[in-house]
């Protein structure tokens, strides 16, 4: 029993051993497990919060970015906007979830989205512009960047849009003004030859009505062609100022409200009854800085155009202001110069012009008036002599209610004082060399001074006009030449003319005034020539040559 009992206690003693170790082991098991789970739950709370923080940023990116930002499911519909786009559309988030995005765009370009989605679906980022329509159905210009992208098996279309109206607006303006510039150019071009086949054509006539036994029937036939040339001669005068290279400019300080209201008066007889001229002129204006004549050409042909929108009467009115631009101004054109402009709006009531054709309007030989109601190059004249004034011009207009133009001339910062007047002339002959390009002009200049007493030699090769007057430089008394040549050019001309005789009087003829800007001269003939003009400049130089 004794043995039994021993043997029991020392299994009990190994069991309980046993026991207690299991037990110890388990408590170690279960403080390793406690422990690891309590890393886990910091490591997995980091990771939240990471993951919160990670959300946030991403969210406030979305919401915050510059750009629009538009993600669409694989059929275009919206699944979710940012702020950016909801300002720039002007709707609210919820109305644009769930709506296609394709209503967004303006009609004319919703056939394009199909292939564009379909090229997208495919893998093909896109870079593209558009046009959008906001809440209040105003069109907005947006460069799109748009991608596919896969989320958990499901394909999503990222569109980020860029806001363009005002680039776009910019870009506009700097192609109509290289446009008007190009037509400018052109102008200019096809004046100078014209008024080259006006000269003959006025000379001749004027040659042909001083004939003595000249008949009635022919002297009235030559008094149409006559006026024919002169009406020509007004149209190249009009292009010429278009091309900013008309007459030269008086350029004087003068104040603009005292010309409008002296303008104003002057053409209320010529604006019917129906019509009223209403000023509203804001006083004490600086001075405008300009040619007096030119600026009241410009007022007479908006007034004008004004009282031809109102055929069944209306309201022409016309003010001033006083106004700073600046480069930040996007309603003007880039390269104007900021500074202090004095305002000058015409506005009528009228019938208003088309938004097609409000962009051609200052374009020469185009008109909005019916036909043989308007030559086109009323507006085209305002444009360039505003242009030549170092102004601006701006056009707004509504078919049925009116149309405003607003011209922009830089305020006066010094007085410039206006030219001197000639003195008279001096009757005299003389031994005259005459060069130019044109035979026709050349016959008529030669014709008309022969007539009128002068010694007159004429050669229309320049490089031979010079041989012949570096061999007789000392019998000729004057020179007229024509400064736009196409074998050499008129500072070329005039130093060669001046290395054979350094104090030879010079009258130079050019239907562009501008063309005088590089040389020095003694005297000036516009073409088209008039006779009298040409033998009054002739004998006013003339009368200062020294005869030895």
């Amino acid at each position: 029993c004794m043995s039994i009992g021993l043997v029991w206690r020392h299994y009990n003693d190994s069991l309980l051993t046993k026991k207690l170790s299991l037990e110890y082991e388990l408590a170690q098991d279960k403080e390793q497990l406690r422990q690891y789970s309590q890393h886990l739950e910091e490591l997995v709370a980091e990771r939240t919060k990471e993951l919160r923080k990670s959300e946030a940023m991403l969210k406030s990116l979305f919401e915050n970015a510059n750009d629009a930002i538009i993600i669409t499911d694989e059929n275009g519909i919206i699944k979710d906007v940012n702020n950016r786009l909801c300002a720039l559309l002007g709707y609210d988030k919820l109305e644009l979830i769930d709506k296609n995005i394709m209503t967004l765009e303006v009609e004319k370009n919703r056939p394009f989205f199909l292939e564009r989605s379909h090229r997208l679906l495919k893998g093909e980022p896109l870079l593209f512009e558009t046009e959008f329509l906001t809440k209040e159905n105003r069109t907005v210009s947006v460069e799109v960047s748009a991608k596919a992208i896969e989320i958990d098996g499901q394909t999503f279309v990222e569109y980020f849009l860029r806001d363009i109206t005002e680039k776009k607006k910019l870009q506009a303006q700097l192609l109509h003004s290289q446009k008007m510039e190009a037509i400018g150019t052109l102008a200019g071009g096809i004046a100078h030859d014209f008024n080259n086949i006006l000269t003959s054509i006025l000379g001749y006539a004027d040659l042909l009505l001083e004939t003595e036994d000249l008949t009635p029937e022919i002297a009235t036939k030559l008094r149409v062609i006559e006026s024919s040339a002169r009406k020509g001669s007004s149209v190249v005068s009009k292009l010429l100022s278009f091309a900013r290279k008309g007459v030269t400019l008086e350029m004087v300080p003068f104040d603009l409200n005292h010309v409008i209201m002296e303008t104003s008066e002057m053409l209320e007889r010529l604006v019917p009854r129906e019509i009223e001229i209403i000023t509203k002129l804001k006083e004490d204006l600086p001075m405008a800085e300009g040619d007096v004549s030119q600026i009241e050409q410009v007022l007479m042909n908006l007034i004008i155009n004004a009282k031809d929108a109102m055929p069944e009467g209306g309201t022409i009115t016309i003010r001033t202001d006083l106004v700073e631009i600046n480069s930040q101004m996007l309603n003007f054109a880039a390269d104007i110069r900021e500074g202090t402009y004095i305002k000058l709006s015409v506005a009528d009531t009228g019938v208003g012009i088309p938004i097609d054709k409000l962009s051609r309007i200052f374009e020469p030989f185009y008109s909005t008036k019916e036909p043989g109601k308007g030559t086109g190059l009323g507006l085209a004249m305002v444009y360039g002599i505003v242009k030549e004034h170092g102004g601006y011009i701006t056009v707004e207009s509504e078919v049925g209610k009116g149309t405003t133009f607003d011209i922009y001339l830089p305020a006066s910062q010094v007085f410039i004082p206006g030219l001197i007047p000639s003195t008279g002339k001096t009757k005299t002959t003389g031994n005259i060399l005459v060069l130019d390009d044109e035979v026709p002009v050349l016959e008529h200049i030669k014709e008309t001074l022969l007539k009128n007493g002068f010694n007159v030699m004429v050669f229309n090769d320049p490089y031979t006009g010079l041989d012949y007057y570096r061999a007789n430089r000392h019998k000729v008394d004057l020179v007229v030449a024509d400064i736009m040549m196409p074998s050499i050019d008129g500072p070329k001309l005039i130093n060669e003319l001046r290395k054979i005789k350094e104090n030879v009087k010079i009258i130079a003829t050019t239907g562009i005034p501008d063309a005088l800007a590089d040389v020095s001269v003694d005297g000036f003939v516009q073409k088209p020539i008039k006779n009298s003009s040409l033998i009054e400049e002739i004998e006013k130089l003339l009368s200062t040559v020294k005869k030895p």
